[in-house]
């Protein structure tokens, strides 16, 4: 009696994208490996929005009253000049009538670790970068930096902007010709963005804490190219994001060909630190008024704070022969409205 194959699938990158597709194919009983190149989950970032898009998946997976239990729901985001003047507040309360779901908003690093938790240990290995992907007849191959190899029949790219998988397959298309002119060029960006969340704060000192609904707060800069939120969450935390608007377009390659002599993770640190101390006295919207960022700052942890480029392209080939690109890895979007 013949059997049905069922396809190996190789995901490289263990951030949000590869770990809810790998949590998806454990649902369906699909064999699969997560690899990532880090060696251990750091709890970077800040927070987003989950709505009617994500949480039926979220329902089908099993997960989505874990999820209330680490999120906010969110009915008004608010608007601010820097004065702290309101300034177009957006309502959201009539998500749920429309769609069946309410927005939400959430904690990265809890959501990170909620989507990880649906992956057997076994199943993922950190310490794994791509060095080499290879292709030969109905298999893939992946060659890692620890002189390991694994082979499955197809191989999915979730590890970001700057995939190795991506680099890899168009390495390949553009031997044949096939590689579009658009997807050679550089991911461009016009936005640093500075991200971090606090430590559990004293609610008689910060009660917007203790708000029921999540409270997600926009300030504008005026005559500054800044913007900066901040958002509660379950947790008692105040999750924070900056924004600098650059003056035009650059990108990676361009950074680093100016600073080549510098160690990259080294000039972001010192970058970091650099617009933390530019911005520690924006004002931000607390019930007194008085609250800064450096409030802020001061309360999070400092290995917490990161500050990231948000690129924003995407790309025309996100599949070739056992290659598929996922997420930021083919899409990198820039991350309006908290998404």
């Amino acid at each position: 009696m013949s059997t049905k194959h069922v396809p190996t699938v190789l995901i490289v990158g263990a951030g949000l994208g590869g770990l809810i597709f790998g949590a998806l194919l454990e649902k369906q009983g699909v064999p699969y490996t997560i690899f990532e190149r880090a060696t251990t989950i750091k709890p970077l970032g800040s927070a987003l929005g989950v709505g009617p898009a994500l949480l039926p998946v979220f329902q089908q997976l099993g997960i989505y009253g874990e999820f209330l239990t680490i999120s906010k729901r969110l009915d008004q985001a608010g608007g601010y000049k820097e004065t702290l003047e309101p300034y177009r507040p957006s309502d959201y309360s009539s998500v749920e009538e429309y769609s069946g779901f309410a927005q939400y908003i959430v904690a990265r690093p809890q959501l990170h670790a909620l989507f990880l938790r649906q992956i057997p240990s076994h199943k993922i290995h950190f310490g794994h970068r791509v060095l080499n992907i290879s292709e030969k007849d109905d298999r893939v191959t992946i060659h890692l930096s620890n002189n390991v190899t694994f082979e499955g029949d197809i191989i999915v790219g979730a590890d970001g902007a700057y995939s190795a998988v991506r680099q890899r397959m168009y390495e390949k298309l553009k031997a044949k010709g096939e590689l579009p002119k658009s997807d050679e060029e550089d991911l461009p960006f016009s936005c640093t963005c500075l991200v971090g969340q606090t430590d559990v704060l004293d609610p008689e000192v910060y009660p917007i804490i203790k708000e029921p609904l999540a409270q997600f707060l926009v300030v504008l800069g005026k005559d500054r190219p800044y913007t900066w939120t901040i958002f509660t969450t379950p947790a008692g935390t105040l999750c924070w994001m900056v924004m600098h608007h650059l003056s035009k377009a650059t990108s990676k390659a361009a950074l680093e060909q100016r600073f080549r002599n510098t160690d990259n993770a080294e000039w972001g640190g010192l970058q970091a630190q650099t617009m933390c101390d530019e911005t520690r006295a924006f004002r931000i919207p607390t019930q007194d008024g008085k609250k800064t960022l450096g409030d802020l700052y001061d309360m999070t942890p400092k290995d917490l704070i990161s500050m990231v480029m948000l690129e924003e392209k995407v790309f025309k080939t996100w599949h070739s022969g056992r290659f598929v690109l996922l997420g930021d890895a083919c899409h990198k979007l820039h991350p309006n409205a908290g998404k």
